[in-house]
């Protein structure tokens, strides 16, 4: 089976790509800027015995998507699983937000994954079962005090999952990964209090690893996921069930 994930140099990308390579997958891993951990990821994958490379492009950008799927046909005629994962969470008020800033947001978290999966979907198609997984967030649910324009742009990724999901079974199912508090960068600025209030505001009392949501969406790329289409997979400790 083959794999793109994007955003796969670090986080959670990085771990759905290592992920999928254990679960026997070839991955191609998409990066804007930090090509050698990309590097890194895919080596990762080969050492496995699996095909791994990097794919660069910045997605911020409608050259960037073409340039990513351009790579991939160049590389590959098929494709079983699009991870499209790639994004930035920037904590602005919202009387901060630019339009231009409200514009980047939704090419990186609407607009690209709308145009990669189209772009890619004649690849999809040859696939006996193909598997798209959008990672959107809890924000999308909980709404963000500090970030409407990206909780916006999350919640906008449920409609479309959901309404690609309709229109491309039966042969490609289409979910998605809603992660809460999770440890990567964007948890970064985190004060040791922050971290530990962040830690008592969820029901299980942590937050979660990069590897715990990639499981999660390896799991929906998986053929143990062949009758879930359509749906959220919540991954946030108990923040949110809805």
């Amino acid at each position: 089976m083959r794999a793109l994930v994007t955003g796969g140099s670090r986080g959670i990308g990085a771990a759905t790509a290592h992920a999928l390579f254990s679960a026997g997958m070839d991955v191609a891993v998409h990066a804007h800027r930090h090509r050698a951990l990309a590097e890194r990821v895919a080596a990762g994958g080969r050492s496995a015995n699996r095909e791994g490379f990097v794919v660069m492009g910045d997605l911020s950008e409608a050259d960037g998507v073409r340039a990513v799927a351009e790579a991939l046909r160049e590389r590959w005629d098929s494709l079983d699983v699009l991870v499209l994962n790639a994004g930035t969470y920037d904590r602005i008020p919202f009387r901060s937000v630019t339009d231009a800033a409200l514009q980047e947001c939704f090419q990186l978290h609407v607009f690209a994954p709308f145009a990669l999966t189209r772009e890619l979907l004649p690849l999809l198609q040859r696939s006996p079962a193909g598997r798209v997984v959008f990672v959107s967030s809890v924000l999308a649910f909980a709404g963000s005090s500090h970030g409407a324009h990206y909780a916006s742009a999350k919640s906008a990724v449920l409609g479309l999952a959901r309404s690609l999901a309709k229109e491309l079974a039966p042969t490609i199912t289409v979910n998605v990964v809603a992660p809460g508090s999770i440890d990567t960068s964007i948890l970064a600025s985190d004060s040791p209090a922050k971290r530990i209030e962040r830690a008592r505001s969820v029901p299980l009392g942590r937050v979660g690893s990069a590897s715990e949501v990639a499981e999660a969406i390896a799991f929906l790329a998986s053929p143990a996921a062949s009758y879930v289409t359509g749906a959220t997979l919540h991954v946030n400790g108990g923040l949110r069930s809805d």
